[in-house]
């Protein structure tokens, strides 16, 4: 049996009988060492069991003995990704000519792992001139941007992103993080608002913003709504209680804040400060 033959045998035990086209590739390795093919088969069936570091050790091993073969760079590139370590994947990622855009991405996300904001918006950038329709390379020069703190190039980058790859509920919920960030409370509201109609808000931080953002542009019932749909997504969240008993007190319904404060107990292993201050407050009036 030829080498091509061993491979598509072990690629067609492996979806029944893993250990067996491990076993049957494992004796070829044996037999021909020097064969990178068998050393990308295995490390494949290795990826198929999400053993990247195994994977790892016969990629390496075919590289060496073909060390200008992209196609292998660039799995080892991904395995290094798969398990954290980003700056080997960079390492291998960057030996890679002309690289693709999945490449590219990979790049740009590796950078931003590695706090590096500037050197991940740099690949980002280039990357949306070949795919300047494509929202998720726009959200991580977004993201970039917000991590640095500079929140004026973030909403610039919104406002391109919203033109070339349309509305999208994420561009919403930066906008309205960056405007509460600003005290630009109408603005914020109304951009999460456009978020709660285009889908569900599965951030508590999200939400938090969202529940400020009404109250402070004069809508505390509408905080106090929001503040409850969190509760039930989030209920072992201290700051969620603490937030709707400070608008139930700011409202003067002090018997509500006080069944918000039960709840909390039953909820929470123990109260946070906030809470307990709150508790204080409550026994007073």
């Amino acid at each position: 049996m030829n080498i091509d033959q061993i491979i598509i045998q072990a690629q067609e035990l492996g979806r029944k009988n893993w250990l067996h086209a491990m076993h049957v590739l494992q004796s070829a390795v044996d037999e021909h060492p020097n064969e990178p093919r068998l050393h990308t088969s295995m490390a494949e069936l290795f990826i198929f069991r999400m053993q990247y570091s195994m994977a790892l050790k016969h990629y390496l091993r075919a590289l060496s003995i073909e060390p200008d073969n992209l196609q292998i760079i660039q799995a080892i590139g991904a395995c290094y990704m798969a398990t954290g370590e980003y700056r080997l994947a960079l390492v291998y990622y960057k030996r890679i000519p002309n690289p693709s855009e999945d490449i590219l991405y990979n790049i740009g996300y590796a950078q931003a792992l590695m706090g590096k904001s500037r050197d991940c918006i740099n690949t980002m950038l280039k990357l949306s001139k070949r795919l300047p329709n494509h929202p998720y390379v726009y959200f991580v020069i977004i993201e970039q941007y917000m991590e640095l703190g500079d929140t004026d190039e973030a909403l610039h980058y919104i406002q391109i992103a919203q033109k070339y790859a349309g509305e999208h509920i994420q561009l919403y919920l930066f906008a309205g993080l960056i405007y509460s960030q600003k005290d630009m409370w109408m603005l914020s509201y109304y951009n999460y608002r456009k978020a709660a109609e285009a889908g569900k808000i599965n951030n508590p931080e999200h939400m938090m913003s969202f529940a400020a953002a009404a109250l402070k542009t004069g809508l505390p019932r509408e905080s106090i709504r929001i503040l409850r749909e969190s509760e039930r997504k989030w209920p072992y969240l201290s700051e969620i209680y603490a937030n709707l008993a400070k608008t139930y007190i700011y409202l003067g319904e002090i018997a509500e804040a006080e069944k918000v404060l039960a709840r909390a107990k039953k909820n929470l292993a123990h109260l946070s400060p906030a809470l307990r201050l709150m508790q204080e407050r409550l026994k007073e009036t």
